[in-house]
């Protein structure tokens, strides 16, 4: 994300897109097919949306949740997680034997994601599968043709652009398939905060029509229920047995 409108309201928005889009990720998991996974690291695991999802996919395994925030961990402790502070930047955390690794939303973040894929390579166990997720485009709320204009305008001037991990997972001695998911989540106070939260940031775009900009001020200020919807573009990269 290149524009920054305040940390807090950008890290506000991550949580949103977590808890809406949650459940959905189940979508993802669903093209696994029958992994019977004992150990499962979460990479930044931010608020544990996908840590929980894992969990109730794979309540035979153990799943740590690895994140660099003590208070996020502290709140995934409390919810029986086994957790680990780490940091990202500094490589893949001290674990081995793993047989799924999952990174939501978190590769872009990374100094050195070569070097955390590598690292994650070497602590798959044989036949280990590492899932990588990043959010493809940006959320649509309403389908209201200023919120389409807004949306327009933000990915012509480069917003939420991500690396196509193909090769970088390849190079790190993955079998690599990608796939698009478009989820769709349903109307809920979750998704009429996120809408709130994100849609302003449309109005500071700067090729964005003054008159767009009257007309997304006017949808904000009469907001239908939203319908929050996404694509996630997905990497199931695997450890050959």
């Amino acid at each position: 994300m290149t524009h920054h409108h305040g940390h807090e309201a950008h890290h506000r928005a991550l949580d949103l897109d977590a808890e809406v889009f949650g459940a959905q990720l189940t979508q993802v998991l669903d093209r696994l097919g029958d992994l019977t996974p004992r150990r499962v690291v979460d990479l930044g695991a931010g608020t544990g949306a996908g840590t929980r999802l894992l969990r109730e996919r794979y309540p035979d395994a153990t799943v740590t949740a690895v994140d660099n925030d003590p208070r996020a961990l502290d709140v995934l402790r409390q919810q029986g997680f086994a957790v680990l502070q780490a940091d990202l930047d500094a490589g893949f955390p001290q674990v081995a034997d793993v047989d799924l690794v999952w990174a939501a939303s978190s590769l872009h973040h990374v100094a050195d994601p070569a070097g955390l894929l590598a690292g994650a390579r070497a602590a798959l166990a044989p036949g280990g599968t590492l899932v990588v997720v990043e959010v493809e485009g940006l959320p649509a709320f309403t389908g209201h043709p200023a919120e389409e204009r807004g949306r327009a305008a933000a990915l012509a001037s480069g917003w939420n652009h991500h690396p196509d991990w193909t090769p970088v997972l390849q190079a790190a001695g993955f079998s690599v398939t990608r796939t698009d998911t478009t989820l769709q989540a349903p109307s809920s106070a979750a998704a009429q905060e996120y809408a709130r939260t994100w849609l302003p940031r449309y109005l500071h775009v700067p090729g964005l029509a003054g008159q767009d900009r009257r007309a997304l001020t006017e949808l904000l200020d009469d907001l239908p229920g939203a319908e929050p919807r996404a694509t996630r573009a997905v990497w199931i990269a695997e450890v050959d047995r």
